[in-house]
């Protein structure tokens, strides 16, 4: 399937996820109260910091892999499913043991749900993986959508009946259910149950330079929604929890929906002694032209947006929603960043960096805690500028290119984004900044904007329109 094919089907499924996920946390910010929401979000940071082993990165292995040989696929599925049953019970002895340290029998309840959901991977793992490296992106798709759905779907019925914070956990079962069962049936070619060990070398070299990169980043962002839970107490993380959550559904659903299909792209190119400038330069402009008035437009309001679609109780969340958006605007500067190390083979030169990134933004945000939420939300800017800085000089390096070619781009960009909030900033100032602004103004506001970006678009020749008229002649993979 071509790029933009790829990027169509699985844009269209990611659009429909964002819309179904957005309309579940309307409800439970509705039905659960601040403390109800941070049980769940402490839950979810233990269970990922324990889930660190999952970040080996197999699946990018499976896509990534010149030669995907039967020793190397039997192999990774052994060494997920064992990981898988090894976190189950973990997370279930903690759940049964630890009631004294979790220091919340919601927490502990939450925990004992979310112990069987990591078994779901030992089906999913395999098929998924094999049907990205041939770029079958509509048929992932399709299956994440309908997981999605019926996720969604449970978890408005339970909260519904009353299930309160154990909503999620038991619409997770549902979610993961439906992606095991109907992955298994799309992929079926590709599933194995084949345990073998002959590729351990191989799988532990890179699986080893994964877990370095990606875990040292989770453990750092899971770390610090433990210290901000125990320094300003569960109520605190609720409302933050409520603007993280919000900002990484922009960010999951639309950067690394985009990252899934580039990854496979960059591997092919470079694979093929191909250089990566003239793409990444294409996608720089694509995705800081899109995703930057999203997250700045959101900063814009932020106020209005909590209050109207939450509820006033919300509102101690919209500071922190627009300093974590600003910080997200500022790292789609360099996106692409693991994909790119993933695709060129530089995973171990990432993990130095990272460790380097994950200390300083930990402790910039155990500081913030001591002082208050909007100064731990204040950290992510500074986490974000620092990441700027560490690795622009690798992104170039690995690109063939330098800073004066991004300058002209995110000059560019940086019109569309103005274009775009120009219109709901201008209606925030003439309010003062208040939260209670008519939602009919600031809808007109927003589609007043979307059009000067549209124009915008129009008026510079941008090369997203020029991508979405042409006919693709790159394939994802095969």
């Amino acid at each position: 399937m071509s790029i933009k094919k790829s990027l169509m089907w699985m844009g269209g499924a990611q659009v429909l996820s964002l819309v179904l996920q957005f309309a579940s946390t309307i409800v439970l910010a509705r039905y659960l109260s601040l403390h109800d929401a941070g049980i769940y979000a402490v839950a979810l940071a233990l269970v990922a910091v324990l889930a660190l082993v999952q970040h080996l990165g197999l699946q990018a292995l499976i896509v990534r892999e010149e030669v995907l040989t039967p020793e190397i696929s039997t192999t990774a599925f052994t060494i997920n499913a064992l990981i898988s049953l090894a976190l189950a019970g973990v997370i279930g002895a903690i759940a049964t043991f630890g009631g004294a340290y979790l220091g919340d029998p919601g927490v502990q309840r939450a925990l004992s749900v979310l112990a069987i959901t990591p078994l779901f991977q030992i089906f999913i793992f395999l098929p998924a993986a094999t049907l990205e490296r041939h770029g079958q992106f509509k048929e992932i798709a399709l299956v994440g959508t309908a997981a999605t759905v019926c996720g969604t779907i449970a978890t408005i019925v339970f909260v519904l009946l009353g299930y309160s914070y154990m909503s999620v956990p038991y619409a997770q079962w549902v979610n993961g259910g439906v992606n095991a069962v109907l992955m298994t049936i799309v992929g079926f070619h590709h599933v194995s149950f084949r345990i073998g060990f002959r590729a351990w070398r191989r799988i532990g070299d890179f699986g080893l330079q994964m877990l370095a990169v990606s875990g040292i980043n989770s453990l750092s962002t899971r770390l610090s929604d433990i210290i901000l839970a125990r320094t300003l107490g569960l109520s605190a993380l609720g409302l933050y929890s409520r603007a993280s959550s919000l900002n990484g559904m922009i960010w999951t659903n639309v950067h690394l929906l985009i990252g899934r299909v580039m990854l496979v792209d960059y591997a092919v190119l470079y694979r093929s002694g191909t250089s990566l400038r003239s793409r990444y330069l294409q996608t720089v402009e694509i995705v800081t032209a899109l995703l930057w008035p999203l997250f700045i437009g959101f900063a814009v309001i932020a106020k209005p947006f909590i209050f109207t679609v939450y509820g006033e109780r919300w509102v101690g969340a919209a500071v922190p929603l627009a300093l974590i958006m600003l910080g997200s605007a500022i790292q789609v500067a360099i996106t692409m960043t693991w994909e790119l190390f993933a695709a060129t083979g530089q995973l171990r030169t990432q993990t130095r960096i990272e460790f380097i990134r994950s200390g300083v933004a930990l402790g910039a945000f155990a500081i913030g805690c001591m002082i208050s939420i909007e100064a731990a939300a204040a950290a992510r800017v500074i986490d974000a500028i620092f990441a700027l800085i560490l690795y622009r000089p690798h992104l170039n390096r690995m690109t063939d290119t330098q800073l004066a070619d991004f300058h002209g781009i995110y000059g560019r960009s940086l019109l569309l984004t103005l274009l775009a909030c120009g219109p709901a900033g201008a209606l925030s100032i003439a309010y003062g900044f208040a939260a209670d602004i008519p939602p009919l103004y600031l809808g007109a506001a927003i589609a007043v904007g979307i059009g000067l970006w549209g124009g915008g678009l129009l008026v510079l020749r941008h090369p997203m329109l020029t991508e979405l008229r042409r006919r693709p002649k790159t394939p994802a993979a095969s």
